[in-house]
């Protein structure tokens, strides 16, 4: 029998499901060890920095120790790479003053100086994940997705005469376009999982009756389930109950709205269950690197200079006051650790998904960040920093590495796109790669 294609989708009236690395794949003869899977990247974008003497850690190399914040990390120890002493210089005011959130968020992933304009244009740079959807996107379904947590804001004038479009946005698909951010895990879900064109209509029949996205390609998997072996078998339930998982926590949030409303139709708030919410966008990101169904993705966790209350975890007072009052270091470091270990989560869940002779962290890179180092001071140097994966065997993880001070963060972008094959010298303030970071 012919192997399966890699991009086999199972389809149905308004569903086009891509499948998770099957044995089947492989070519006649060959070892899933011999076959190398396709790096994955992404990054998740904190604000507000974190408290500096909770989260940096102690000593260097493999021989370190945790911090308290980021303690969590610890059941991934050999996973993780913590990175010391970034900073973007463009996040600074260079001249144009206040605005350091505005400037923190916008310049995270594009290393650029944001235009000051009192909130009437904007003018930025392309970031570094559209920069590689550009080179990589063409091998998938989706070339990109950017998932977020809190609304988009469109326009209006923010932090000191920035655009609030510089607040919400991390991703730029060129100086004048943010990419923008889904918020909603049903619609992400849907676009991960719907077909497109005359039967996208049928994807919003599917959501208004809650009808699984399983039930439509039940034929197509029953095919396919009589094609492979029994390992392949194992792998496509596990993935099914994975789907199966997401959906049904999807359909209890009922404040989520129907696919079919439109984008100026959505409500201004979030949903109220945020950490529900956080964990869904995690568990669809996850599903969509399985699935290779996109092989960039970003996720804000929150917008710049957010205010959100964490009272999950008895924090009452917003996060961006708190970073403005003293003597609350104990709440702001219960928010940095709360974040971290959410992270942690979706490490431990992507190195639980199995893929060829390895997992799928394997052949991920996922960044965990911030455009600025510690909110109690507004400060874009040692910035808070931890990379996940180990890019198909090129890094190694379990490692604190100690960079030389105000190393451009635009460095650890080009040793990204160097990595996933992109020839790439330079990208923003860059002085070069980060060769520190990869297995000697």
């Amino acid at each position: 029998m012919k192997p399966i294609p890699r991009r086999t989708l199972l389809r149905g009236l308004g569903a086009a499901m891509s499948l998770p690395f099957l044995d089947a794949m492989l070519p006649r003869g060959r070892a899933a060890e011999s076959v190398r899977p396709p790096l994955r990247l992404a990054w998740v974008y904190f604000p507000n920095g974190m408290v500096r003497e909770f989260w940096t850690p102690q000593g260097e190399g493999r021989d370190f120790q945790f911090n308290k914040t980021n303690a969590p990390l610890a059941d991934v120890r050999e996973h993780v790479t913590l990175i010391s002493n970034l900073a973007h210089d463009k996040a600074r005011g260079n001249g144009d003053g206040a605005g350091e959130h505005a400037r923190e968020g916008a310049t995270f992933l594009t290393a650029v100086q944001a235009k000051k304009t009192g909130g009437k244009d904007i003018h930025l740079g392309v970031s570094i994940d559209q920069l590689l959807a550009r080179q990589i996107g063409r091998h998938t379904r989706l070339p990109s997705v950017e998932l977020g947590t809190e609304p988009n804001r469109k326009g209006g004038r923010c932090d000191s005469g920035y655009s609030c479009i510089y607040m919400s946005n991390i991703s730029w698909r060129s100086p004048t376009q943010p990419s923008g951010v889904e918020i909603n895990p049903r619609r992400a879900f849907d676009r991960l999982f719907g077909a497109s064109g005359a039967e996208g209509e049928r994807v919003r029949q599917r959501a208004a009756s809650r009808q699984s996205v399983l039930d439509f390609v039940a034929e197509d998997a029953r095919r396919l389930q009589r094609r492979v072996g029994t390992t392949d078998r194992r792998k496509l339930d596990e993935f099914f109950e994975s789907v199966r998982a997401v959906e049904r926590q999807i359909g209890q949030m009922s404040r989520l709205p129907p696919i079919n409303v439109p984008p100026e139709s959505r409500p201004d708030g979030e949903s109220a269950d945020f950490v529900t919410n956080t964990r869904l966008m995690y568990d669809l990101l996850a599903l969509a690197f399985q699935t290779d169904a996109t092989r960039v993705m970003t996720f804000m966790l929150a917008n710049s200079q957010t205010n959100r209350a964490y009272e999950n975890l008895g924090v009452k007072s917003g996060h961006h006051q708190l970073t403005h009052s003293t003597g609350q270091e104990a709440d702001i470091q219960k928010i940095d650790e709360f974040t971290v270990a959410e992270y942690a989560r979706f490490v431990a869940r992507l190195g639980n998904i199995p893929e060829g002779d390895g997992t799928l962290l394997d052949s991920c890179l996922v960044t965990l960040g911030s455009g600025m180092g510690d909110g109690r001071k507004h400060d874009h140097g040692r910035i808070p920093c931890v990379i996940a994966g180990h890019a198909r065997g090129a890094i190694q993880g379990g490692r604190h590495v100690q960079l030389a001070a105000n190393t451009p963060m635009a460095n650890l972008f080009v040793t990204t796109a160097q990595l996933a094959g992109v020839p790439l010298d330079e990208f923003g303030d860059s002085t070069g790669p980060l060769p520190e970071l990869l297995n000697s």
